[in-house]
């Protein structure tokens, strides 16, 4: 399964190399036919955003509800990786590329 690059629209971006891309924010990564840069879109951006800051609240809940070290890493720690390890794959299969506004 390989995704469309914006650029040339030959399909060139294997998931892996997709997910690895990065945001809106980064430089992203070329496209391995036509060299031009590629980053996932704002539907990642919203997503990852939403996904961050649920974990931020969940680790600041559990920090003060939570009385042992386990308990804080089961129920704050745990879900933020987890939230990451969600918007790593919805990445690498869901989001559109777009092209790159930030220079190197």
């Amino acid at each position: 399964m390989m995704h469309v690059c914006p650029h040339c629209g030959e399909k060139t971006f294997s998931p892996w190399l997709k997910a690895r891309c990065g945001g809106m924010s980064s430089v992203g990564k070329p496209c391995p036919k036509c060299g031009k840069r590629c980053v996932n879109g704002k539907i990642s951006l919203a997503l990852h955003t939403v996904l961050s800051l649920a974990g931020l609240v969940l680790i600041i809940y559990n920090y003060f509800t939570f009385n042992s070290p386990a308990e804080f890493l089961l129920g704050g720690v745990l879900p933020f990786v987890l939230a990451q390890v969600i918007g790593f794959v919805f990445d690498m299969f869901f989001c559109r590329l777009i092209e790159a506004i930030k220079r190197e």
